[in-house]
């Protein structure tokens, strides 16, 4: 009865042969990006993804395979003269695949067949070539197909590529039957198929380049911190014994001062001497916490940043942090606001919470006039507590708000007071202050406009029992 329906109705056996043909070919088409189903999950990740050209040989070879052609040839075309690439040939020998590749790569399309037929394939529509008036594909590379069938490939109504197919000639007669309507629609839709799994292609292969970059920038980054951390501690012990030295002639000068017998002169040339130490002692100050800051960064980079916590008293560290600044800045006036209470129990690290409230003291300290007085404040909104250094300096833009966290950052154009030259700007400070309060489970914070000042804080969290022992 089937044999029946099929001589009685010969359209719908062409219909159901080229739905099955295309059906065949999307199940053996899948595979060709797929990975493998046994592979194991770091086999996935390190395997190299499929290339463009594999996956154009592949999509050519199953294509002939299934729909039993003569000659399979994929072209992809670069924007934005439609240059032609040769992605993948099926049907072809070596020497017919070198002669098509020599006679179109990077060849205008439009240069290489008529103006008509490239107007067809940028409206979507398949056209069937005759070699002998039209010729786009010359012998000796088409094996003697003299009807080629072309189905463009289509993205976002741009043409950027071909699907070519041709069978024996015998099977033809002429231009008009020489391919029927559904073999038509077959070479359409195979062009859609071909488009799809190219851009796939084409995003597996952006995705591994990008993670291949990653990890390049990872392993240079992660060679960058080393040679700094290596360095910062190389560096500290000739410094160490410099320092001393100077500190230790420091105090002979001094020493020398106090002696009544000394002449006019002799203090006069003391003096002299003692003013270039004091300065280098100031530089050795600034180199240090340069180095400080740099081996922080290190650690914290590698996850090595160890916090010694303890349970501790906040209104101590900060009463005791000021009282270190206001001998540190000179005349500065600080002013400290402290509650009602004499204990604000935290659980921290206590030379850590003052280094971030002393860098914030820092700050202010660089970026306003020296007559203009700086606030400390300390307040509890259980189960918080806040600590905010509050300045009357050149303040910033939202902007620059946005990226005074980041590491190396420096607000652009701004210059710092003359009564700061020798503090560190290295643009890690703030960067630190925020990896240090986070690993404290806290927040930072500024509150800023520009030319009103600025108010930097952090929050803790009030921890009035000892945490619990760590689990072996």
């Amino acid at each position: 009865m089937f044999r029946d329906t099929i001589e009685k109705d010969p359209q719908s056996h062409r219909n159901l042969q080229a739905f099955t043909s295309l059906l065949t070919l999307v199940e053996a088409l899948a595979t060709i990006t797929e990975q493998k189903q046994h592979a194991t999950r770091e086999e996935v990740d390190n395997a190299p993804p499929i290339t463009l050209a594999e996956a154009g040989r592949a999509f050519a070879g199953i294509t002939q395979q299934v729909l039993d052609c003569r000659f399979v040839a994929v072209f992809m075309l670069d924007l934005p003269d439609e240059r032609q690439r040769l992605l993948g040939t099926s049907g072809l020998s070596a020497k017919e695949e070198q002669a098509l590749v020599r006679d179109t790569t990077n060849v205008p399309l439009a240069t290489y067949i008529s103006s008509a037929v490239v107007a067809q394939l940028r409206n979507d529509q398949v056209v069937t070539l005759d070699l002998e008036h039209d010729p786009f594909l010359t012998t000796p590379h088409t094996r003697g197909a003299r009807y080629r069938l072309v189905a463009p490939m289509m993205r976002r109504r741009q043409l950027i590529g071909l699907f070519t197919m041709a069978k024996p000639d015998q099977e033809s007669r002429n231009l008009q039957n020489a391919y029927t309507s559904q073999e038509k629609a077959l070479a359409k839709g195979i062009a859609r198929l071909a488009t799809q799994i190219i851009e796939r292609v084409s995003l597996l292969q952006e995705t591994a380049d990008a993670k291949a970059k990653e990890q390049e920038l990872q392993e240079v980054t992660r060679r960058y911190e080393d040679c700094l951390s290596t360095a910062s501690h190389e560096l500290r012990t000739p410094l160490t014994t410099i320092k001393g030295n100077l500190q230790l002639s420091q105090r002979r000068i001094m020493a020398l001062n106090r002696q009544e017998e000394q002449s006019q002169d002799t203090l006069a040339n003391l003096q002299r001497v003692e003013q270039p130490l004091r300065e280098a002692l100031q530089n050795f100050g600034r180199l240090e916490r340069m180095i400080s800051e740099l081996l922080d960064y290190s650690r914290i980079q590698a996850d090595k940043l160890l916090l010694r916590k303890q349970p501790c008293n906040l209104v101590s560290i900060v009463s005791a942090t000021v009282a270190e600044a206001r001998k540190t800045l000179g005349s500065r006036v600080i002013l400290l606001n402290l509650p009602e209470q004499e204990e604000v129990p935290v659980y921290a690290d206590r030379d850590r919470i003052s280094d971030v409230i002393h860098n914030y003291l820092t700050n202010a300290h660089k970026y306003s006039q020296a007559d203009h007085p700086l606030e400390v404040k300390l307040s509890v909104e259980s189960p918080l507590v806040y600590v905010l250094v509050r300045d009357e300096g050149i303040g910033m833009t939202a902007e620059e708000q946005e990226h005074i966290w980041e590491r190396f950052y420096r607000v652009p154009g701004v210059e710092v007071q003359e009564h700061s030259l020798s503090d560190s700007n290295l643009g890690l400070g703030l960067y630190l202050c925020q990896e240090i309060i986070e690993l404290h489970n806290g927040q930072v914070g500024v509150y800023s406009e520009s030319g009103q000042g600025s108010t930097f804080w952090f929050t803790l969290t009030e921890s009035p029992f000892l945490p619990p022992p760590p689990k072996d």
